[in-house]
Parts: structure tokens; sequence; C-alpha cells
């Protein structure tokens, strides 16, 4: 409940054309919170590397020139400053202002080439992203937490420029040793009936390249 109250606190100003981060009426319950917490450590898990392999996840987002990315619970900046350096723009989004805080201390460090992040507040169930916003969307570990999901992606599909790709990845169900229990987690074939219920083409699932998830990939 405490996250839940930081946003009611530290909400910024409606934006033109972007929802303004007020919450919802479902709200995730104290032990998806807990999930959510655990996986976003797993962030600053130092054999992360070896099994997220970000660069092959960089690499499916394509080409990135003169892109503008959009990272959904971009926790601590783990892809966002990845992208930061091929693409022209990075939203970061996070319903959590300690993170974006942290984001945005790690850019006055790192240097000028990370100018091209900004950060953006947003509740749990509302992309905040302008019509037709951004060329690409990355949502890791993420899209379990997300409430009321098919609006979600509905509003999320609003924000995407046509012809734009979503790429999204979370956790196999089973026994890993890393991720949520089984009860958090989304399948990706119940993941793929609501991208086609959205409206998204081209599904496309990888169930092999990655150890401990899947990926799908999706075109506006």
């Amino acid at each position: 409940m405490l996250i839940i109250l930081l946003w009611s606190c530290s909400s910024k100003p409606k934006e033109q054309g972007i929802d303004s981060p007020q919450l919802q009426k479902e709200e995730l319950v104290p032990e998806v919170l807990n999930e959510r917490q655990e996986s976003l450590e797993l962030q600053e898990d130092e054999g992360r590397t070896e099994w997220q392999n970000p660069e092959f996840v960089i690499n499916l987002l394509g080409d990135l020139t003169n892109k503008t990315v959009a990272d959904v619970g971009a926790g601590s900046g783990y892809f966002t400053f990845k992208i930061a350096r091929k693409a022209k723009r990075v939203i970061a989004l996070d319903i959590d202002p300690n993170s974006l805080e942290y984001i945005q201390n790690q850019k006055s460090i790192v240097g000028k080439w990370a100018d091209n992040i900004d950060t953006r507040l947003t509740p749990a169930d509302v992309p905040n992203l302008l019509d037709n916003e951004v060329d690409v969307v990355l949502i890791v570990n993420t899209y379990a937490y997300i409430p009321n999901k098919d609006e979600y992606l509905n509003r999320l599909k609003k924000g995407m420029k046509k012809g734009g790709t979503l790429l999204i990845i979370d956790f196999k169900t089973g026994d890993i040793p890393v991720g949520p229990s089984d009860e958090a987690k989304v399948s990706s074939k119940t993941l793929e009936q609501s991208l086609k219920k959205a409206g998204f083409s081209n599904t496309e699932t990888d169930n092999k390249s990655l150890q401990y998830q899947y990926i799908i990939t999706a075109k506006n």
C-alpha cells in the first residue's frame, strides 16, 4: 500500500494528452505488490546478465535510429540506459517515483549521452503515452503486475505509431529459480490471446531463446 500512497502523493500535473496518474478502481493486492518488489529486485541481481541476455533483447527491437522507445516498468533503468545508446529517445515509465529518481541521478553521473532519457510516473494500469508517441514498446518482467490488462493494451496501442513494435518478456511457468510464483504469472498463450483481442498483429512467441522467460513480439 506504500507504493499506492506514493502514487497519489507524487503525481505530476496532467500533461496535455497524457492521462493523469490517478488511481483506478482495481488496485494491486499486497501479495502481488510483494511479488512485484521481488521481481524488481532482480534488476540488481549480479547473475541477471547471464539469463536475461540484455544485448540479445535489445537487438530484437531492431534498428532504433530516430526511434522513440517506451520502457514500461523501467525500474532502475536496467534496459533504459542500454536502449538510450541506440534510440533517439527513451521514455522510462514506472509506478515508483524512487526508481525514476534513481534513473535521473544516474543520468547526471553517466553524462550527456543519456540526455535522451525521459522519466514518467504512471499508475499501474495507465501507459501515460500521447497518441502515436512511440515507435517501440518494451515490457520486461512487468506485464503480469498490470491490472485491467485488456484496457491497458487498448490504451498502449493508441500510444504506439502505426506499424510500431511491441516486445513483451515475462517469466515462464514452472519450477525456475527466478521470478514470482506461478500464481502471479501470465502464460504466453493467455498473453497472445489478449494481444489479438486488442488488435495487435503479427504476434510471435519465442519460448527457447531465454532460459527462464518467453518473448512475445507484436505489431500495431
